[in-house]
């Protein structure tokens, strides 16, 4: 089972991965699920779900098929490109019903669009959107509580870079099958890609320490044999811890 979220930004686009390859009653490994296809033109960046030799098939199809389509090229262009391959995959009997994929598409300076494969149906993304757990319960709650709190829209790259973090933990902490480090991809207006590859430990950490605070509130806020100097003494400490991740996680959020 893989974990993959995309978040279509202001200022670019965001995809987050897990790292674990699960082969059903056998194995597991561990390796990039985010692959890179990029010219001086336009500039592709997928994760999948699903069988990953099907992907690799996909990805090689992929490239050929681009390096015989002519400038100048365009979002919806290389969007049809996909579709086209994943039909071709289908007529090979590959079966691209078991394969999903989130797509990042960038022409420098001009257009961006994230585009979401189920099989053979692409269909563009307005916001956000994820991969490779079914219909989660958890992935759609917290995907829409994300979605729902933003007071500026869109999120700015940095910013839902943190947010996909905190949703591919969950997923690592409670689906069977995602683990592993936790793979950033940005792809920027411009087409310049930025990665972070296994560099958020310690905001999952964070993450995970604010929770804990939430929960000793919550805890006490049912429980009426709580005194108030208790309840308060257990406030104060989410919002110390609050404030004092706050500010660090901002600072590389805008930086």
């Amino acid at each position: 089972m893989t974990i993959g979220v995309g978040f279509l930004c202001e200022d670019g686009i965001v995809l987050c991965a897990d790292t674990q390859i699960t082969w059903p009653h056998s194995h597991k490994y561990y390796e990039c699920k985010i692959y890179e296809h990029r010219t001086s033109e336009w500039s592709m960046i997928n994760t999948f779900a699903g069988d990953p030799d099907l992907v690799k098939s996909f990805n090689g199809k992929f490239r050929d098929a681009m390096s015989k389509v002519k400038p100048p090229h365009t979002a919806a262009q290389i969007q049809d490109v996909i579709e086209t391959v994943l039909s071709f995959l289908d007529v090979l009997d590959a079966n691209p019903t078991e394969l999903w994929m989130l797509c990042a598409i960038a022409i420098p300076n001009t257009e961006m669009r994230l585009v979401r494969t189920t099989g053979k149906i692409v269909s563009q993304v307005p916001d956000y959107s994820y991969i490779g757990v079914g219909d989660s319960s958890l992935l759609r709650h917290l995907g829409q509580l994300v979605m729902m709190v933003q007071h500026y829209k869109p999120y700015r790259a940095n910013q839902a870079s943190m947010l996909g973090v905190y949703l591919v933990l969950k997923a690592k902490a409670f689906i069977e099958g995602c683990g592993g480090d936790t793979d950033v991809y940005i792809l920027r207006s411009n087409g310049h890609l930025e990665l972070d590859s296994g560099g958020y430990y310690n905001t999952e950490q964070k993450l995970l320490r604010i929770e804990s605070k939430i929960k000793v509130v919550a805890s006490c806020f049912f429980d009426k044999r709580i005194p108030d100097a208790e309840f308060d003494k257990a406030l104060a400490e989410l919002v110390r811890v609050l404030k004092e991740d706050h500010h660090e996680i901002q600072d590389r959020m805008w930086a």
